[in-house]
């Protein structure tokens, strides 16, 4: 008779914990003293013993696993290979972020997956199997993604998951024969864009070392602020299909025609307290939205409070 073995997980990665199986439609497992072998070392044995464990060993071994099963009317064997192969999954979004930003770029709503799979199929003589004869089954939340499957496709776009929700991105690379094979997976959720304010100055440039906390003192009577919106879809803070809404005090201020992502505050003549709030959507994506709100307070002027057009704090 013949026993079936299975292996869970069924790609296992080096060192990783093995549990084997054994099922026969032929034999009682239940009532049969069964034995487990290893390389024809013994790992288990006893009536019943249905499963053992083994670690798997490095990248590119093969641990030959026996079962051998006897019942009194009859008898059965079983045969399974552990190769245990390493893959991983590297991924990013095409989401906005700025110069020298040193995380990776994180999805949203619009934005796209760029996934690559790092395989490592090691023959047993300790050979790499090349990348171009490795077969790549990519899985979007279970389902295979053929269009992004075959030989040599370690690289796949994918659409961002929906507005808060997650994706699991899965991927099996195998040697042609199946002989060798490993698996990846990843959790990847969907976030809002992140509005995160800066001064630009009229020097340096946007000051990226240090952002605007909720409540914010400055030395400066006249300040330029920009806005970055981290993970959005665009190529940069003024894509032409960003729609910026900014106030100042309750007040609605129209954004620069060629920089809405930025504003010039000037607090002469005023109380010193700007209270900005801030909403960004995009055009033609609905599900694309971010808000920030910050309270800066500058030199305390003569005035009781900000003008209403901070470019023209005369009218």
């Amino acid at each position: 008779g013949r026993i079936f073995i299975t292996q869970t997980p069924g790609n296992p990665a080096p060192g990783e914990y093995v549990r084997l199986t054994a099922a026969s439609p032929l034999i009682d497992l239940e009532k049969s003293d069964i034995t487990w072998y290893a390389d024809n070392k013994v790992i288990a044995e006893g009536r019943g013993q249905i499963s053992a464990g083994i670690f798997a060993g490095e990248a590119g071994s093969e641990t030959d696993i026996v079962v051998i099963a006897q019942s009194q009317n009859a008898s059965a064997t079983g045969e399974a290979f552990v190769r245990p192969a390493r893959v991983g999954l590297m991924w990013e979004s095409d989401s906005y972020a700025p110069p020298f930003y040193r995380g990776r770029a994180l999805p949203s709503a619009g934005t796209k997956l760029r996934v690559q799979a790092l395989a490592q199929l090691v023959l047993p003589e300790g050979s790499l199997v090349p990348e171009s004869e490795i077969t790549y089954t990519w899985k979007r939340n279970g389902a295979v993604i053929r269009s992004a499957s075959g030989i040599g496709r370690s690289f796949a776009i994918f659409p961002s998951p929906t507005l808060f929700g997650t994706d699991i991105i899965e991927v099996e690379a195998a040697t042609r024969d199946g002989m060798r094979s490993g698996k990846a997976s990843v959790s990847i959720p969907s976030i809002e864009p992140v509005l995160v304010l800066y001064e630009d100055h009229p020097l340096f440039g946007i000051m990226y070392g240090k952002t605007f906390s909720r409540t914010t003192s400055v030395k400066e009577t006249e300040m330029t602020f920009a806005a970055v919106p981290y993970f959005a879809q665009a190529n940069s803070p003024d894509d032409a299909q960003f729609i910026y809404k900014w106030q100042v005090n309750g007040l609605n201020v129209i954004a620069d025609y060629l920089r809405p992502s930025k504003i010039t505050i000037n607090s002469t003549d005023s109380s010193g307290e700007a209270f900005l709030a801030l909403s960004l959507t995009r055009a033609r994506n609905w599900y694309m939205k971010a808000a920030g709100e910050w309270n800066v307070l500058f030199p305390s002027g003569t005035g009781e409070r900000l003008a209403s057009d901070p470019f023209n704090p005369s009218e």
